[in-house]
């Protein structure tokens, strides 16, 4: 915890706070990863499992003083660690058959619901609509936007 400078430190504790639903200074460890992508860093739950994430929630809890532990070492990792856009970019051109940049809403759906680190339906609503992510008249949408908007993260005006 001594390496993160004293803003990260308050911050972190800010969004730990939020996360204590029932206020007891402490947060379901299923919630790591959400905790941590909050704060700015693109964090997957395979590597937020390998440090404490449980796969389901009501499992196990932890407290601030546990979280800012690993908030600290993913904070000191480089941040080619995660994805980049560039990583994002060379993945979705696999499914861009023109080459124009752009791809199939429901091809990106699919992709996204099945392969990897797989998200809910839900989940992928929820992106959508944070991104004003819209086909355009022939199903396509452009993956360009869609990433960067995605990388800005839930508040890209604080960025």
């Amino acid at each position: 915890m001594a390496s993160l400078p004293q803003d990260k430190i308050d911050d972190a504790k800010q969004v730990f706070e939020v996360f204590d639903k029932k206020y007891e200074s402490k947060v379901d460890a299923h919630h790591i990863g959400d905790m941590l992508r909050s704060l700015g860093l693109a964090v997957t739950n395979a590597e937020c499992e390998k440090r404490g994430q449980t796969p389901k929630p009501g499992t196990k809890t932890i407290t601030v003083e546990e979280f800012l532990a690993i908030y600290s070492e993913f904070f000191k990792m480089p941040e080619k660690t995660w994805g980049t856009y560039e990583d994002f970019m060379e993945g979705l051109k696999l499914y861009d058959k023109e080459s124009n940049g752009l791809l199939s809403l429901a091809e990106l759906s699919q992709v996204l619901v099945a392969m990897a680190e797989k998200i809910t339906p839900d989940q992928l609503d929820e992106i959508m609509k944070s991104t004003d992510t819209k086909e355009d008249s022939e199903g396509m949408m452009n993956y360009d936007v869609f990433v960067r908007k995605v990388l800005a993260g839930p508040f890209p005006q604080d960025n």
